[in-house]
């Protein structure tokens, strides 16, 4: 029993280091489409969408009939009676100018004169039991009516905002992606600077122990090298903050391990993104203060129509009972009762509230026209920033890859020299420095440009 369930561990264990392994091959496509679904801004953003809706749902809901039912058990200890002439010893008996029901020949005159003059009424019953159902209709509410034609563009509102969410965390995402792909061609240059100087510091030694150089150049050389991977542990360490970054960026789980397939190169700067022109349709943001406009406009129409009035039909049915001893006794009579009814509710002073209150509507209808103007201005700019940055950053591009081209030319012809024997051991050690930041440079400038096309996308309304 033991090694079954010995078996049953490892095999467990085992098929969760194999999940543990397994690595999720990403493009760039595949992480804005992984954050879509995952990254907790654009979750959130959906669910805010979703209530927008409800909350629309729920102002549709008060244009259909209204239905309620109610139930009350009513107990009164205590009763107030009412002290009134007794009528019923004026009906038999009369009163003096009337004569009674009753013969005086027959009435026994001492009970008579033994009645009270007065009696108490009571006309609250001690137990009172009810129950109604109530309907009503709103025929006509100017409020009610703007709303339902706002409802649309109420949704459409909600879902701009969702979508300039969804926007904002593809423009990071890009970005990181593009950060951990540079840093990754930095690290295995720096490899490769590695395994070059390595193999320099070889044949320094052989050459030493030939006695043509001196133990300095050796040290020259190993200080390099150590420099160099130091700088290798760092870049290490960069990147994997990177890969962390991003994995919180689209909403991965930080343990689950990640690989980019996509690669860096200068094909992704090709298009004609300079010869595009601004369209502010195609932007998000400005598509959600057009929103914001229509929805001011009726905002505005409805505070016109405030001084219409409101008309409303009710009607209810229901049971009453009514007892004086006790709650319910053997042949009780519920009695019915119903009403329709109309009510119609017109609002003809209010102190010049409507008046101010339209007058704030019409001004926060200009603020949204004043912002949208403004918005035009900032996404032009926005657009010509993006622009002007892409293409300086193309030309620096090309002039620090000309520039790497060069050092390592000058590289390799000082090691040439260098092994020959017509060349220093400093100057390899300079060469080795230049070509090390030509590359350096060359990497940074490539991202700066594939990261003012990110930009320059996004001004153009192209990430959506």
């Amino acid at each position: 029993m033991r090694g079954y369930l010995l078996l049953i561990a490892m095999t467990v264990f085992s098929c969760h280091t194999v999940t543990a392994q397994t690595t999720a091959d990403m493009s760039l496509d595949d992480c804005l489409k992984y954050a879509e679904r995952n990254q907790v801004k654009i979750k959130n953003a959906i669910l805010d969408y979703q209530s927008a809706l409800a909350k629309n749902k729920e102002v549709t809901g008060k244009a259909y009939p209204q239905l309620t039912a109610q139930g009350g058990l009513n107990y009164s200890p205590l009763v107030a009676a009412f002290q009134v002439p007794n009528f019923i010893k004026s009906i038999i008996a009369g009163n003096g100018s009337m004569p009674g029901l009753v013969k005086d020949s027959a009435l026994n005159q001492q009970m008579v004169q033994g009645m009270p003059n007065e009696m108490s009424l009571a006309f609250q019953p001690k137990w009172s039991t009810n129950g109604t159902l109530q309907v009503s209709q709103l025929l006509f509410n100017p409020d009610l009516t703007i709303a339902l034609k706002a409802r649309s563009t109420l949704e459409e509102l909600a879902s701009k905002i969702k979508d300039l969410t969804i926007q904002d965390v593809k423009v990071s995402v890009s970005k990181s992606y593009y950060n951990i792909l540079i840093a990754e061609k930095q690290h295995e240059l720096i490899n490769k600077n590695i395994d070059r100087l390595s193999q320099v510091e070889s044949e320094t030694k052989e050459i030493y122990k030939a006695g043509y150089v001196e133990k300095i150049d050796i040290d020259r050389i190993t200080v390099t090298l150590t420099n160099l991977k130091t700088q290798q542990i760092k870049v290490s360490q960069m990147i994997e903050l990177a890969y962390l970054a991003l994995k919180f960026q689209i909403g991965m789980p930080l343990e689950e391990p990640l690989h980019l397939t996509d690669t860096l190169s200068e094909g992704l700067l090709s298009g004609s993104l300079f010869q595009e022109e601004l369209d502010y349709n195609t932007r998000k943001e400005f598509q959600l203060l057009e929103v914001q406009n229509r929805l001011y406009n009726m905002d505005v129409t409805r505070m016109k129509m405030a001084w219409l009035p409101t008309l409303n039909f009710f009607g209810n049915y229901g049971y009453t009972l009514y007892n004086m001893s006790k709650l319910y006794a053997p042949g009780d009579n519920w009695q019915r009762s119903a009403m329709l009814g109309l009510s119609l509710n017109m609002p003809l002073f209010t102190g010049f509230q409507r008046k101010y209150q339209l007058r704030q509507s019409q001004i926060t209808l200009e603020k949204n026209k004043n912002a949208m103007e403004n918005l035009k201005m900032a996404l032009t700019l926005e657009k010509q920033n993006a622009s002007i940055a892409l293409k300086n950053n193309v030309l620096a591009l090309a002039s620090q890859k000309q520039n790497m081209q060069l050092a390592e030319e000058v590289y390799n012809t000082t090691r040439i020299k260098y092994k020959e024997g017509v060349g220093s051991n400093l100057e390899v050690m300079n060469a080795e420095a230049s070509l090390k930041e030509a590359q350096t440079n060359y990497f940074s400038a490539l991202y700066d440009a594939i990261t003012s096309k990110v930009d320059l996308e996004k001004a153009l309304g192209h990430i959506q």
